[in-house]
């Protein structure tokens, strides 16, 4: 039967809806496996048994090279510490989607789609999140940013620098297709930061550092 059809780093020295067709879906759905990453907290969809939605908890580390100033999304939470010339970002990256993909869609693999990038402005290091997506209907991926701060360092927190519209990602386009680049599984919205960005590599971090 015909399912319904949805519309719906180095630089300057810094290191660092569309038609478905459910019988056309993978049947192999997300959540089937056993849990052992202690870095997600994962529940499947009570909409859509394709969907396991939740949050995976990530971190990097961006070295400051030259820069004497450091810019954060004004939605970003600061903390004060860490290694001098370093900063640990922790990232919550949460995937609340009440809808219909064209195929699986799990946070497990979205978490890979969304993420921190950076890139130099003058003497300043700027730091914004991309991946994320919102459908204004059923709900979509966002990321919540933890940013560990050395003493001594300025920073700034700006708008623009997270949700659907970061200058990070490429402007949103309404509510997307699926993305044809997705990294495992399917996914709505950009799933890279733009070519002025740099991403920052991040890995799983199963204290979910960022909840806390």
């Amino acid at each position: 039967m015909k399912s319904r059809i949805l519309a719906l780093v180095s630089l300057m020295g810094f290191a660092f809806l569309t038609a478905c067709d459910s019988g056309n879906r993978s049947t192999n759905r997300p959540g089937d496996e056993p849990d052992s990453d202690a870095s997600v907290i994962a529940k499947k969809s009570e909409v859509d048994e394709f969907v396991e939605n939740g949050t995976a908890y990530d971190r990097g580390v961006v070295d400051l090279g030259k820069a004497t100033k450091l810019v954060l999304p004004n939605t970003a939470t600061v903390r004060k510490g860490g290694e001098a010339g370093k900063v640990q970002l922790f990232m919550a990256k949460t995937l609340s989607f009440g809808g219909h993909p064209g195929e699986a869609m799990s946070i497990r693999s979205g978490r890979n789609s969304m993420g921190c990038a950076v890139r130099a402005e003058g003497n300043a290091l700027i730091v914004a999140t991309y991946g994320e997506w919102d459908s204004h209907i059923e709900g979509g991926a966002y990321v919540e940013l933890v940013a560990l701060v050395p003493e001594g360092v300025e920073f700034e927190l700006r708008k623009g620098l997270s949700g659907e519209n970061s200058i990070g990602q490429e402007p949103s386009r309404g509510w997307l297709a699926g993305s044809k680049d997705s990294k495992g599984g399917h996914w709505y919205g950009p799933t890279s930061p733009t070519e002025q960005w740099t991403v920052v590599p991040a890995v799983p971090d199963p204290e979910k550092t960022a909840s806390k």
